[in-house]
Order: C-alpha cells, then structure tokens, then sequence
C-alpha cells in the first residue's frame, strides 16, 4: 500500500502546480487588460472596405493671360492734342520769368538769376562779330544766331555787321542811361533808353547790330543789304523788336538793330501777321488749351496756348515747350510732327 501512494503522490502535485500557473497567468491578463485605454482609432485610420475612396480633385488649370489689343492709333488722334491724353503737372511760380516769350516792356521789369547760362559770344559762334570780346549771349541762342550771320555772309558778301550790345547788367543799364541822359536830357533819353531792370538786354535774349568797317562805326539802319535782317530774321527765330509802324504800342522808338530771340514758329507768326511782341503775347491769352493757336510751319503743325495757372497741361505723345511770359501765365508750344504727304519713299535716306 505505501508504495501505490507513493506512486500517485508526485503526479498530484505536478497537476496542481500547472493549475495555479494558469490561474496565475490569467489573473495576470486580466489585469493588464483592464488598464490599458478603451481608445477609437481617427477617421483618417479607418478604412471602410464597402465604399473606394473618392480620387483627389485634379488642380485647376488656370488660363494663361492674353496680352491687351492696343489698337492702332489714329493718325487724327496723334496730331491733335484736342483728341489724345494730356498730363497735368505743377510749375513753379518762377517759371513765367523763365523762357523765350518774356514781355520786358516799361510796364514789365525782368529780374537778372544767377543760374542764367550765358556765354561768351566770341568763343562760342564763328561767323559772329562782336565789338568787344566779354559781350555775352544766352547760350541756347547761339546757334541760330551764328546759323543766321552765316546765312547773311553768305547772301550779302558783307561782313561789317557787328553786335555792338548784348547782354547788360542792371548797373550798365543804368550807367548807359545816365550818359544818354546828359549829353539829351532825361525826356529824350528815356525814349531810347529803358530803366534798369526794363532792358530787353537784361534777359540775354537780345542784340543790337552796328556796322563797322575799317575800323569805322556806322548806324545800322536795316536798309540796303542790312534790309535782309527784316527780311529773314524770323527763319532763325529772330525778330525785329521795335518796328517803325509800333512805336504807340512798344512805348519805344524804332530801333531798327535791335533784334531779339523768340524760337520758332513765334518768331515767323509775328512776321507774317506784322504784329510787335505785346500785340502777340495779348493775343496768346484768347487761345486755351481747348482752343489752341494753330500754326503750319514747314510740314510742322505747332499748337501753341496759354494757361493762366501753375496747373499746367501737356500732351502725352507730343514734344513741347514752355515759357513764361513775364506777366501773367505759361505758354504751351506743341510740336506735331507731320509727314509730307507728297513725298516719295523712295526718295528717303
């Protein structure tokens, strides 16, 4: 008997042992189990296996921009500044003191600046006589006046026309004056004389010629072969600046040599329509930029108006320039450059 017991005694004890091992472990599972997280998983995780997921929108192409259609422009629309855009700038108050078109009169002083650009005339124009070499002139007029004495040389044959006055100083003025005063008396002199800071001499834009041969001083007297400065100064953009026949309105007596710069197309409308530089400047007033003075000049269609404000306009697709008129505004001459209608391709270079 005790060795049957024996027997079963080891197997009993292994059973029981693998039976609390397992309790063990399932306790153990249990409980691992219990504190771990209940969590959802995100949408994004979740496949849904009934339904294939939509495809991704394809970008949308976006056009490429066409360039504008600038249409051709019309050739009415170019040359008439009543027609094409104009732009509005501010000038300062002392550009109507600045420019071609000054009125320096008695009723008119004109200031002398120190950034005036004046040249000596000796140095500067070589078919140009001067009198004395310090004679001074605004640069920007030497050119026509040494294009019109080349001009006159080559006309005449005739070289004794000589400047014998250009720009003056306010003390020169006034030193010129007292002599003329003294040796005529002051009624005669100021006929003949302006005040200082009246002179047309004060602006650089005016001369007076003499004539002088052999070593001898003659009036010039704007006739015989003279009587081409009358003629054909306006060509140049010169004009006669005290005519015979305007004394009543210039307040000064003919002056037959004295000329004076106004730039072109002033200068040959002056001319052709006889008129002195106040009747010109008065008449510019009546025509505004809605109704600009027209003016043909060698294929050239200028328009020329005035503006009696600091608010300027100008035209856009046209060259153009300004001048003040010493007084009271602006004057705009527009530049419309025309082709000949009548001229041959092929006879342009």
């Amino acid at each position: 008997m005790r060795s049957r017991l024996r027997v079963w005694k080891y197997p009993i004890s292994i059973i029981l042992l693998l039976l609390l091992v397992a309790v063990f472990t399932l306790v153990y599972a249990f409980s691992e189990s219990a504190k771990a997280p209940h969590e959802r998983p995100e949408d994004s995780e979740l496949v849904n296996y009934e339904q294939e997921p939509e495809p991704e929108p394809e970008p949308e192409q976006t056009p490429e921009p066409t360039p504008e259609q600038t249409p051709e422009p019309d050739p009415d629309d170019i040359f008439n500044p009543g027609k094409e855009g104009f732009i509005t700038f501010s000038v300062d108050e002392d550009e109507i003191y600045k420019g071609y078109l000054l009125l320096v009169n008695h009723d008119h002083s004109f200031t002398i600046s120190n950034d005036m650009d004046l040249v000596n005339i000796a140095e500067a124009g070589s078919s140009i006589r001067v009198a004395h070499n310090s004679f001074r002139l605004l640069s920007s007029i030497i050119e026509p006046l040494d294009e019109m004495m080349t001009a006159f040389i080559s006309s005449a044959g005739y070289r004794a026309v000589t400047i014998i006055s250009a720009f003056r100083t306010m003390e020169t003025q006034q030193r010129i004056l007292n002599n003329n005063i003294a040796n005529m008396g002051r009624r005669e002199a100021l006929r003949w004389t302006a005040l200082p800071g009246h002179s047309e001499h004060h602006t650089g834009l005016a001369f007076d010629f003499g004539v002088i041969s052999e070593g001898r001083r003659v009036t010039f007297t704007g006739t015989g072969s003279t009587a081409w400065f009358k003629r054909n100064s306006h060509i140049y953009g010169f004009i006669l600046r005290y005519p015979q026949n305007k004394t009543h309105i210039t307040q000064t007596n003919h002056e037959p040599w004295h000329f004076r710069y106004v730039g072109l197309p002033h200068s040959t409308i002056i001319m052709q329509n006889d008129w002195c530089l106040e009747e010109y400047i008065d008449l510019l007033r009546n025509h505004s930029i809605d109704d600009p003075l027209t003016f043909e000049l060698e294929n050239v269609l200028y328009e020329i108006y005035f503006s009696e404000t600091q608010e300027v306009k100008v035209p856009l697709n046209s060259d153009f320039e300004i001048s003040g008129n010493n007084v009271d505004g602006i004057i705009v001459t527009a530049v419309r450059q025309e082709a000949n209608p009548n001229a041959n391709p092929e006879d342009e270079v």
